[in-house]
């Protein structure tokens, strides 16, 4: 044979450095021992060359040498103390022992086959003939009756080794009682002659550390069978294929949090209650049985019997390539069970093909008491061929950590036959980790309207969105990557969706024109993803009614009968119901499927309640607003859910139904307020119910005919959407207080602005900036007007001013028409004409 050795070359090195290091080796001793010049090693050595020139017999040759000699005395000395008693420090003890267990681990190092040639895997010599012959059957079995049959296998085996612990640990007793895995560490060094020195060392390493680790937790009492399972989960683990040594993984911790609004019943809302759980029941329905409808009439009194929705947080320590370890958050969201979120957070962060995402489990506890330890084994994939063990405490983190020694052996795999890159797979890992970190809390900012912290900020959401997109360019197309291309397109769209959502409602209408063809192109780019990402393109077309409404051009919106078939909202229903499948990335109802019908069916039914005079189409609307609020509530967006309470209330207030617009307002303003922390200002306060007192205002002007509490509501509502630039809502403010105005000639522009701008917040022009947080350009034109009519020297009535309002909600929505109109175009917005004609959200008979 060549003296050009054949394996893994990094393998040898350890090996090397391992005589170095715990053997108090020399490089001379390395040299003469393989027939290798000094040089050549010490290059080796320090990766200057990639292979070593050494033969089969040079390797023999040199275990043989650092058997029959001792260790340098100045190198021994630096190293240990002589008389330790430990063999794992003691060098001298090291090289004994190496020439009772032989070079076969150096051998395999290099690539050649062991001095005992009878198997790759070793087995001492009497045992050979019994293992041989179990491995030719088992080789004999078809492969999906091979597991089935292994595991019958390991039960009989199991059961022989407790009959027979006795035996081995049969000194137990007398030195470590109630402490089997102390004794089994202790005595490893006679009990295992088929492992190698080095893995020897490196199993009773590591079952002394999770001896350590168990003991400060809090385990005070290991068992045999405790003993045995760990020690056996350890040394499979480590004789796994060492490729991706460098990728680590650990899970750290697992929390989950229930997202799902626990819905109660009041009296005060009594009627409106059992309405929406019938239409929240009816929803749910749909959406868990696609394909069929309720025969039935749907009689549950209580959302209780509903699955909660739940988010999985696996927070786990990554490293790859040597490099130090990150903290990363695994998340995935569901009404599934807790088992089952927690493994798909592993699935999507780790970027399971379809066909890995196959896992397969078996749970066993190791003793009867509290505290014992758990033995997990897993199978990924349809193929069965990555399996991975462990033993620990906790159940599910010990499934999580199973699920990634066996996800390990799947990118060792791909790694290995060069479909994988380590490098590109390591980054992606964790980019995809931060990005969904920073995406989930900048979602939840804005269902919560914290407009004004960094998370909300436009920068902020577009660095996520152009991380995103960096990381598409960066990851290959081969079907391997596509999970994570896939995932890297749920961040990048999510994230547009959150500028969109913002720029339409700040009134930026422009920038929303040019986002939505930007997002239009980017969603062309991957057929295969665009098929996955139905839920997202859902919720970007519930911004995109937004953008149609706010334009005004769209002719189908304003024409009555062409309008439903426009929004397609039954199509987009079963569409998104479609998208939850076996195999995708929907698999289960969650966070994305909920707010996508949420937000579809919510925007739809706010175009008909702009729009529509129809009796019909409204009650739809209200329902579909229920409907909205409902799907809000299965994830805990309990703001969202009280504004869509509130627009139904709005609409009923069209209807001229005193009772259910009444019941709305108490539903919504008791989940809003509830969901308000302490310590925000009157302000942000006022923001946050801002759609609530629209409520309460219309229903004090149109059905209880009282003009002037009317109007305090819609100056609280004014004031509320200009804080934050809500410019949809300070025009419908603007257009009620106009309509309030007429009624009102007997009070003066300052008796009503002073019950609402108090103290601190007058009308100002040092104020302005503190009354107009977002500096947005509405919100100014709201102010100019205010100011003025408080700064005047007349003090007018409020109904001289009426025109102002009304005048300046119209050029609002005539703005964003102009802005996207063709040069030169003379049209105008459907509601601007409505408001000039006082005939917008009248009520309907």
């Amino acid at each position: 044979m060549s003296r050009e050795s054949v394996g893994n070359q990094e393998a040898l090195r350890e090996m090397l450095q391992f005589f170095l290091d715990k053997m108090g080796a020399t490089q001379v001793e390395l040299s003469e021992g393989m027939g290798v010049s000094r040089p050549v090693v010490i290059d080796f050595l320090n990766k200057g060359k990639e292979r070593l020139p050494v033969d089969r017999e040079g390797l023999i040759k040199l275990c043989n040498n650092l058997h029959n000699r001792s260790a340098s005395k100045k190198k021994s000395k630096r190293e240990s103390d002589e008389s330790s008693q430990k063999i794992e420090s003691n060098p001298d003890k090291l090289r004994k022992l190496l020439g009772e267990i032989g070079a076969d681990e150096l051998l395999e190092s290099a690539g050649f086959l062991p001095e005992n040639r009878y198997s790759v895997i070793r087995v001492t010599p009497e045992r050979f003939f019994q293992v041989a012959k179990i491995a030719a059957l088992l080789e004999l079995l078809e492969f999906e009756d091979l597991l089935s049959t292994t595991q019958e296998f390991f039960a009989i085996v199991s059961n022989k080794i407790a009959i027979a612990s006795k035996e081995l640990f049969r000194e137990h007793r007398q030195y470590h009682d109630n402490d089997s895995l102390r004794y089994l560490i202790d005595n490893l060094w006679k009990s295992q002659p088929t492992l190698g020195l080095k893995l020897r060392l490196e199993v009773i390493d590591k079952l002394h550390h999770a001896w350590e680790g168990l003991k400060a937790g809090g385990k005070t009492n290991f068992t045999q069978q405790e003993a045995i399972a760990l020690f056996l989960s350890i040394v499979i683990k480590e004789q796994m294929p060492k490729d991706v040594a460098n990728l680590h993984i650990r899970v750290k911790k697992l929390e989950f949090r229930t997202l799902s609004r626990s819905v109660n019943y009041e009296e005060e809302y009594s009627d409106l209650y059992h309405q929406f759980v019938k239409i929240a029941n009816q929803a749910e329905f749909d959406l868990n049985t696609p394909g069929a409808r309720s025969t039935m009439q749907l009689e549950a009194q209580s959302l209780d019997s509903l699955n909660p929705v739940i988010m999985a947080v696996v927070t786990c320590s990554f490293s790859h390539d040597g490099r130090s370890s990150d903290l990363l958050e695994w998340m995935y969201t569901s009404s599934n069970t807790m088992v089952e979120n927690a493994i798909g957070a592993c699935s999507l962060h780790m970027g399971f093909t379809k066909e890995l995402a196959n896992v397969t489990l078996s749970t066993k506890t190791l003793d009867s008491s509290i505290d014992s330890l758990v033995e997990t084994t897993v199978i990924l994939g349809n193929q069965q061929q990555y399996q991975g063990i462990w033993v620990d405490r906790d159940s599910m983190i010990t499934m999580l950590q199973a699920i990634v020694c066996a996800a390990r052996q799947w990118v060792a795999d791909q790694n290995r036959n060069d479909r994988l890159h380590l490098e590109k797979y390591g980054s992606a890992c964790k980019v995809l980790s931060e990005l969904r970190k920073r995406l989930t809390i900048a979602r939840k900012a804005f269902q919560n309207f914290q407009f004004l912290d960094k998370e909300c900020e436009f920068a902020e959401i577009k660095r996520i969105a152009d991380t995103a997109k960096d990381e598409l360019k960066k990851i290959p197309k081969e079907n391997i990557y596509f999970s994570y291309r896939l995932n890297f397109y749920r961040c990048y769209f999510l994230a547009k969706r959150l500028e969109l959502r913002l720029s339409i409602f700040q009134g930026n209408i422009i920038n929303a024109k040019q986002l939505i063809q930007e997002i239009k192109e980017v969603l062309e780019e991957d057929q295969q993803a665009k098929q996955e990402l139905i839920p997202i393109q859902a919720l970007i077309q519930s911004e995109i009614y937004l953008y149609e409404l706010s334009c005004g051009h769209e002719p189908d919106l304003s024409e009555s009968s062409q309008r439903s078939k426009w929004l397609g909202l039954e199509g987009w229903e079963s569409k998104i119901r479609g998208a939850i499948k076996p195999g995708s990335c929907y698999k289960d109802p969650g966070l994305d499927v909920y707010q996508a019908l949420s937000e579809i069916y919510g925007n739809a039914a706010r175009i008909e309640f702009y729009l529509s005079d129809e009796k019909n189409t409204l009650e739809e609307a209200a329902e579909n607003f229920l409907r909205a609020a409902h799907y809000a509530s299965r994830i805990g967006l309990t703001q969202r859910m009280a504004r869509w309470l509130a627009l139904a209330g709005r609409v009923w207030v069209r209807l001229g139904d005193a009772n259910l617009s009444r019941q709305a307002f108490k539903f919504a303003d008791n989940l809003a307020k509830a969901d308000l922390t302490t310590g925000h200002s009157e302000n942000f306060r006022q923001a946050v119910l801002s759609e609530i007192y629209l409520l309460d205002g219309e229903y004090q002007l149109l059905i209880q005919n009282d003009p002037t509490n009317a109007l305090e509501c819609f100056l609280k509502a004014l004031k509320g959407s200009v804080y934050l630039g809500l410019n949809r809502r300070m025009c419908d403010a603007l257009f009620n207080i106009s309509r309030c105005s007429k009624k009102l000639s007997n009070l003066s522009i300052k008796g009503g602005l002073s019950k609402v701008f108090k103290e601190d917040d007058q009308l100002t022009k040092s104020n302005k900036s503190k009354l107009n947080k977002m500096s947005n350009y509405t919100s100014e034109k709201v102010l100019d007007l205010l100011c003025n009519l408080w700064n005047g020297e007349d003090n007018p009535n409020w109904f001289q001013v009426q025109g102002e309002f009304s005048k300046l909600a119209a050029d609002t929505w005539q703005g964003w028409h102009r802005d996207t109109s063709e040069s030169g175009s003379t049209t105008k917005h459907p509601i601007a004409k409505c408001i000039e004609s006082e005939s917008w959200l009248c009520q309907v008979n």
